[in-house]
């Protein structure tokens, strides 16, 4: 069991990471600089245990009792209209024109107002969302709703940006980073000088090379920034520095209802000790509590009477006014009520419990009350803002979800999540409504949950159908209308850009928005089928029956075989097994594999290879790929062996059918070591001047989280992208989505080595497997079928590109005239062009690697493919932007 703990920045030998945050906090530098003093005592560190996964069936049954699941979640209900209906199974089975169709017919009608929100939440978003920026992170929101805040890097340095919450517009930018908002647009900033020491210090985090290095350079990095920095306040409209008397801020809070500056500081001489202060108005500071030792996590309750802050031993709450202090020895993830009458805190007994303390002028330790205790993993307690009750994520069996139990404990705790998704990251938005975040932390999705039940509500999306936006972070205003977030929107998770968008929980779509949404989107499903049913024309009769020969069964069969092996990482003997199993079984396919060892971390291990010759341009190659390879821990049923099973079956039906060009099969080992197999694949083939012109990556395509067939194709090329939706439109029972996605995997050793040339599939949601790299990851949580459906939408893709002309090379247009590399493959018959020109657009026809192209406008795009004798075209365009 792994408990997050919310003040990392006090313990320096904790091996868990800390969960997301649905409001990201002020920034602050009591977290750096306090990570290196040194571990939690006892009490704290015992926050940080790992449980076994299994436990005998009494026990569980006994820890799921302490849990009270009680369920008052609940998925959405099948319409009863008729069209409605008729949409919505539409839309289930993946015929989304169908779908599309229903949908505008309802809005169309006299019932458009009753089903608008319906339609609006399965098609896209219901409320209207704002882009503020096209980069940023840290976002927060003023405590009073008036003000948001990002940070953002311009020009190598980062600076931060606030905006107006009612508008969403950028109001100003300042240069620092640690800035914290008010009230009345009161907020306050720590300007930090440029020094030497500074300098050094960045230097020296720059070069840390470990985990444990680099965490204390920054520790003290920021202390030396913190030295320097100078306190600049605005309040009631004047702004100006505020004399600390020699003190070093390290973390700024405003009260949530007044215009008062707390903070967590300490002096010259070191950070070993630091105290908490109120800063006065005219100059100074006044100390509310200058005990020894670490502090963060400073917490301002409504009211102006009790502070809270986290120290190694737990935590403390002063009472300001009369200057009582109460100490909760063990305590940690601390939240306080926005009404400033309830706290409440995790803590770790025999079982973990979370507490509630109503903050009273009596207030001791006396008045805590248990109101949740269980030995499942559980965390991120918070407390709602009128302090009637506590949102938590527990974790019943293998995933999380998110619970609610009333701080008064008139009555057990009740599930409002119910999915085999991870829901995490609890945070209210108003009394009865709670904010999470659904699935892995490469592709969360927030959703909004009513303490009552009922199903949850999407609070964000892109408006398409297929491709997916990923969300980081979230911030909400206080009375729960305004949520900022950072969003991979357009599905690109390669850039480093994330966009910061406002999301308006008091403006929902109107009809006409969701209509022009449903049509728009209509035209691209539209386009995007026609675009592959003229592309696979050409050969698919050749490919339907070979895709249809994909034996879900054979595929079961291989995925027992390999499960009984147990971990394949290198480090493990199921490797070794793993690596003669799908030699031995592609041998009994006709084929000759090779096998290219090399050694890894003092083991040896290897891929391995098959080959399809190519017809007729053998030395042109494409490329599947799969890891076998699992992490130590689990026996990786779908990471990854559903991909190379997947792959497997490709292997064989694909083996009696050559296509013009060379198609390869590969088997990765050491992708969990660190991309080990792939990395060796292409280092051989580049010193082998093997000519590759594209490449499928698969990998954890098997587990679904419901009935759909769903995968997201995960690309860098968008040819090859829209031939595999095509290939899973036409070949197969495959719903596919996509991003734009191969960072970290094995497809990253082709796009540096050959470029633009990535596809091929992964789970969907990505990474959303709750059983993904744990020991769990077992053989009956997949569904074989999916795997299968997966391999036929990839031997319909290698068919067609090994078939047709691959996109074309060094393109360029000078005086008029385009001139590319002619193509490589045989039995190129000419290229298509066009351009944008003074009159529209041009269109031609040439069999030379050359075009002329009139009216050609200024900044006009010019795209080029190749055409093949065969009647297949090339499966991606080359683009030029004529300057």
């Amino acid at each position: 069991m792994v408990i997050t703990c919310p003040h990392p920045e006090l313990c320096s030998g904790c091996v868990v990471r800390t969960a997301p945050t649905l409001s990201a906090s002020v920034p602050v530098v009591a977290a750096r600089i306090t990570s290196a003093l040194g571990p939690h005592p006892a009490s704290t560190t015992a926050l940080h245990i790992r449980h076994a996964m299994t436990r005998p069936l009494l026990a569980l049954l006994a820890l799921l009792a302490t849990s009270t699941p009680i369920v008052r979640a609940q998925e959405p209900p099948m319409p009863e209209q008729p069209t409605l209906r008729e949409g919505f199974l539409a839309w289930d089975r993946g015929d989304y024109p169908a779908a599309l169709r229903a949908y505008l017919d309802v809005l169309n009608g006299p019932d458009a107002a009753e089903h608008l929100e319906e339609i609006a939440l399965l098609t896209g978003e219901l409320y209207r969302v704002t882009e503020v920026a096209v980069d940023g992170s840290q976002v927060a929101i003023a405590p009073d709703g008036s003000l948001g805040l990002f940070q953002v890097v311009e020009d190598g340095a980062a600076v931060s940006k606030v905006l107006d919450l009612s508008t969403g517009s950028i109001l100003e930018t300042f240069s620092e980073t640690q800035v914290a908002l008010g009230v009345g647009r009161s907020l306050a900033r720590l300007r930090v000088r440029n020094t030497e020491a500074v300098r050094a210090a960045r230097d020296q985090q720059a070069r840390a090379s470990s985990r444990d290095e680099r965490a204390r350079a920054r520790a003290v990095t920021a202390w030396e920034e913190a030295k320097t920095a100078t306190l600049i306040v605005r309040s009631q409209g004047r702004t100006g520095e505020g004399d600390l008397e020699g003190l070093v801020p390290v973390e700024l809070q405003f009260a949530p209802d007044a215009d008062v500056l707390y903070m967590i500081a300490g002096q010259q001489d070191g950070a070993e000790n630091l105290g908490v202060y109120r800063v006065r108005a005219g100059g100074g500071a006044d100390a509310l509590d200058t005990s020894a030792g670490p502090k963060a996590g400073l917490i301002v309750a409504a009211g102006g009477r009790h502070v809270v802050f986290q120290t190694r031993a737990g935590l403390i709450v002063r009472d300001v006014l009369e200057g009582g202090l109460s100490n909760f020895d063990g305590a940690a993830s601390a939240s306080v009520s926005a009404d400033g009458s309830m706290l409440t805190f995790m803590r770790q007994g025999e079982q973990v419990e979370i507490v509630a303390v109503p903050l009273t002028p009596e207030l001791s330790e006396s008045a805590e009350r248990v109101v949740v205790q269980t030995a499942r993993p559980i965390s991120n307690a918070v407390v709602s803002p009128d302090g009637r009750h506590v949102a938590y994520q527990l974790q019943p069996f293998e995933d999380w979800e998110i619970y609610v139990a009333p701080t008064d404990g008139s009555e057990p705790a009740w599930a409002i999540s119910n999915e085999i998704q991870h829901d995490r990251n609890p945070r209210w938005l108003d009394a009865s409504h709670v904010l999470s975040a659904k699935g892995e932390g490469r592709h969360m999705r927030s959703f909004v949950h009513d303490v009552e039940g009922g199903p949850p509500l999407k609070l964000f999306h892109n408006n398409t159908i297929r491709t997916i936006a990923p969300e980081y972070e979230w911030a909400a205003s206080p009375d729960g209308s305004k949520v900022l977030l950072v969003s991979e929107r357009d599905g690109d998770t390669v850039s480093p850009e994330r966009g910061v968008y406002l999301v308006d929980r008091g403006s929902k779509v109107t009809v006409p928005d969701v209509r022009a949404r449903l049509e728009q989107s209509l035209a691209v499903e539209l386009s995007l089928r026609e675009r592959g049913e003229a592309a696979f024309a050409p050969i698919a009769a050749q490919v339907a029956p070979i895709a249809d020969a994909v034996s879900v069964g054979r595929i079961y069969e291989y995925a027992r075989d390999v499960y009984a092996f147990g971990s394949k990482h290198i480090s493990q003997p199921g490797n070794a097994l793993a690596i003669e199993y799908y030699a031995e079984v592609l041998r009994g396919f006709g084929y000759e594999p090779e096998l290219q060892w090399f050694e890894a971390r003092g083991v040896r291990t290897a891929n391995v290879i098959v080959t399809i010759p190519g017809t007729s341009d053998p030395d042109l190659v494409y490329v599947a790929s799969s890891h076998f390879d699992s992490v130590v821990r689990g026996p990786g049923a779908d990471d990854n062996s559903s991909g190379a099973t997947a792959l497997l079956e490709a292997a064989r039906v694909l083996k009696h059918h050559p296509m013009p060009a060379t198609i390869e099969l590969a088997f990765f080992t050491g992708e969990e070591a660190g991309l080990l197999g792939s990395r060796e694949y292409v280092r051989l083939a580049i010193d082998g001047g093997k000519h590759i012109l594209g490449a499928l990556n698969n990998d954890m395509v098997g587990w679904t989280n419901d009935h759909r067939l769903d995968n997201t194709i995960r690309y860098s090329n968008p040819g090859i992208r829209d031939i595999q939706h095509a290939a899973a439109i036409q070949f197969s029972d495959l719903i596919t989505y996509d991003a734009l996605y191969y960072k970290s995997t094995d497809a990253a050793a082709y796009y540096e080595a050959y470029g633009d040339i990535v596809g091929g599939i992964g789970s969907y949601p990505v990474l959303g497997n709750p059983h993904y790299h744990q020991s769990h990851d077992r053989l009956e949580t997949i569904n074989q079928q999916l795997v299968a459906e997966v391999s036929k939408t990839t031997v319909a893709t290698l068919m067609l590109l090994a078939s047709s002309p691959s996109r074309i090379n060094d393109l360029v247009v000078t005086d008029g005239v385009a001139r590319w590399e002619p193509s490589p493959e045989s039995g190129v018959s000419g290229y298509q062009v066009r351009w944008q020109s003074e009159g529209g657009s041009g269109l031609a026809r040439v069999t030379e690697a050359s075009a002329q192209l009139e009216g050609l406008i200024e900044g006009g795009r010019v795209s080029v493919r190749a055409l093949h004798n065969s009647g297949t075209v090339g499966w991606d365009w080359a683009w030029w932007w004529a300057n």
